[in-house]
């Protein structure tokens, strides 16, 4: 496996990286640098198994890279089951692996995988419940072997520090939708405090390279460039505060979101608040969908466009929408060759994408009407099986359906349906007015609410920070005005189509 994966130049961005620093890795040296993740500075030195699974112990490498999988636990300084692709490095840090016996890369406990069969579900009730005296010592022993790791060597944490704040507006969630929001609440002289779970606004736009529309001008840009200027635009206002680095994750008595921050628990209690928080990319479903090699399509575009590391060297591509040619356009840009584009939707569909257009013609191949049935490989993807056919790959895309992450809406228990997008999903959205309210004090708008698309993320963003404003006595005729000529254009654009 090769480890020289840094990109040193790239078409489109600007490769910046800080300072070159140093952790330990199972009592390895590993190089970083400064502003990078444990993870993505361990896969630039080669590793490829983060963990293993709980009970069959297969391995798992990274995936998702934006902390809603599993696959990257580890121990960090003593502190057990840190998820290493959105912990930044630190220079001296000691980063350990879990739930591997004697290393990552060959672990014993992966027999388990051979005699299934012995291993049912529950079957730790019902083999070692006897004689009762024995279960407490196969109980260590259990634990051990399902990974939930050690306890921390801090003895006594320091608790977080509790601060209550109040705002006119609360907008969680700095993508597309959520700074689109705060910036059009702000120009009205609403008091505006932005959430953002990462340490940079912009979201999973910040990482994408495609060429969309500008909604404000109608002109052609690349959507990372787009998104950190509205960033930046946001950071201007006179009356928006950013936290950056918070999760906003419950609501307590309806009326009080909660949010935590590195040693800070934040009681939040808005007149009016902006749920924004985007969407998770769906896995497939596929023999041996959980090898390493396989990535969501947001992980490979923070991978490349974030840390500036390539993925491998040879790529495949399955999807069901646009956005799948987008990144394989951004593989080539990245310097990975790209085997071919497997799609379950019919050619119709495929020559009626514009991105698919571009792929063609340098020469990627394009399979319709398939679907992936299965991955090939034991520690590591080495190819894929769809109708009869094999490509040979050691890098695998999933580009497909996203789910919408509206936790926080459905937690003040809105209303919402359940849609069949395929087979194989339904997807939960919230049942909103014109307006994208979604009760009394509060609005859903951009992938939270299940759409698709920059310019319908902006306009939705926009309705609902003009609406939340209005409904506090300000902007006036204006941004009535504003809000309702958005609400035209947002009326006229198509509920489902590409990615742009």
């Amino acid at each position: 496996m090769q480890n020289n994966l840094r990109m040193t130049d790239h078409p489109i961005l600007n490769i910046e990286r800080g300072q070159r620093v140093q952790f330990s890795f199972d009592g390895k040296v590993i190089p970083a640098y400064e502003g990078e993740t444990i993870a993505a500075a361990l896969f630039a030195a080669g590793l490829r198994i983060f963990s293993r699974s709980f009970k069959y112990h297969r391995p798992r490498g990274l995936f998702c890279m934006s902390g809603h999988c599993a696959n990257c636990l580890m121990r960090v300084d003593g502190i057990p089951n840190v998820r290493t692709c959105v912990e930044p490095v630190q220079p001296g840090m000691q980063v350990e692996s879990q739930n591997a016996w004697p290393s990552l890369k060959f672990d014993l406990a992966s027999v388990t995988g051979f005699v299934d069969f012995l291993v049912r579900p529950g079957f730790q009730y019902q083999r070692f419940k006897r004689p009762r005296w024995a279960y407490h010592i196969w109980e260590k022993f259990l634990r051990r072997m399902a990974g939930i790791g050690r306890l921390a060597d801090i003895e006594k944490p320091v608790p977080a520090e509790r601060v209550q704040a109040t705002a006119e507006i609360a907008v969680v969630g700095g993508g597309t939708a959520g700074l689109s929001a705060a910036l059009h609440a702000a120009r009205t002289g609403a008091e505006v405090l932005l959430v953002e779970k990462e340490g940079s606004l912009g979201g999973r736009a910040r990482y994408d390279t495609a060429v969309v529309e500008v909604p404000e001008k109608g002109i052609q840009a690349h959507r990372c460039v787009y998104v950190k200027k509205l960033a930046n635009d946001v950071k201007g206002q006179a009356y928006c505060r950013v936290l950056k680095n918070a999760t906003a994750f419950a609501w307590y008595d309806e009326k009080e979101l909660a949010v935590s921050r590195p040693g800070e628990f934040w009681e939040v209690k808005p007149q009016r608040a902006i749920i924004a928080t985007g969407s998770y990319d769906n896995p497939m479903i596929f023999e041996n969908n959980d090898l390493p090699g396989i990535f969501l399509a947001g992980g490979l575009q923070r991978l490349m466009h974030r840390f500036y590391i390539r993925p491998g060297d040879q790529a495949v591509v399955a999807t069901s929408n646009a956005s799948g040619y987008a990144v394989a356009q951004q593989l080539l840009d990245a310097g990975v060759k790209v085997s071919g584009i497997v799609d379950n939707r019919s050619q119709e569909d495929i020559f009626a994408c514009a991105a698919a257009e571009k792929v063609r013609d340098a020469n990627v191949q394009i399979f319709s009407d398939r679907t992936l049935q299965a991955a090939i490989g034991r520690k590591h993807v080495k190819g894929v099986v769809f109708s009869k056919m094999k490509l040979a790959c050691d890098v695998l895309c999933l580009a497909g359906s996203r789910t919408p992450a509206n936790e926080l809406v459905f937690q003040r228990t809105c209303e919402g349906a359940y849609i069949l997008e395929s087979e194989n999903q339904f997807t939960r959205k919230p049942l909103a007015d014109a307006t994208l309210r979604v009760a009394s004090d509060m609005f859903v708008a951009g992938g939270a609410r299940g759409g698709w698309g920059m310019k319908r993320a902006w306009l939705e963003g926009k309705v609902a920070g003009l609406t939340a404003a209005l409904d506090l006595g300000y902007g006036g005729q204006a941004a009535e005005a504003e809000r309702n000529n958005a609400m035209t254009l947002l009326s006229g654009l198509k509920e489902k189509g590409s990615t742009d």
